[in-house]
């Protein structure tokens, strides 16, 4: 289930933590600002200002040996610029695929990075959309639509 996650994108638990913001984890979508509910002054507070981390999705080129367990540092230009929270391999894709709470200016799809795993960096790239099937074109089912009997 985690790796079919990844590869559609779909964030989990490993990046809503009590450590980032709403915004940050990238959840606004979800949450009603006219509503009272806890921790509601931190999130607005963090949606006033510049976000210190967003959660990015990330495709890191594969070795064959080591995919990474989450916690990995994230580099932009030689500097650290974040660290991964889940990672797992795509097989469908054929790349492993991370979400990672990076520094904003790292964070645009398209944008070369690269992760340390096992101590050695690895080629990585931002992604705009999911590595699998990125706009839901593929059928669900392999059932016929039949009005229930």
């Amino acid at each position: 289930m985690n790796i079919l996650r990844m590869e559609k994108m779909f964030q989990g638990a490993g990046e809503l933590t009590n450590e980032v913001t709403l915004p940050e984890a990238g959840v606004m979508r979800f949450v009603k600002m006219d509503k009272q509910f806890f921790g509601r002054q931190q999130t607005q507070a963090s949606l006033d200002g510049p976000l210190p981390w967003v959660c990015a999705y990330i495709a890191i080129e594969p070795d064959g040996l080591w995919d990474g367990n989450g916690g990995e540092a994230v580099l932009h230009e030689g500097e650290v610029v974040g660290s991964t929270a889940s990672v797992a391999y795509g097989h469908t894709v054929g790349k492993i695929l991370a979400f990672a709470y990076i520094k904003p200016h790292a964070a645009q799809p398209g944008t070369r990075l690269d992760v340390v795993i096992a101590g050695e960096p690895r080629a990585a790239q931002v992604l705009g959309e999911p590595a699998y099937d990125p706009h839901s074109m593929l059928p669900r089912t392999d059932a016929a639509l039949e009005p229930a009997q």
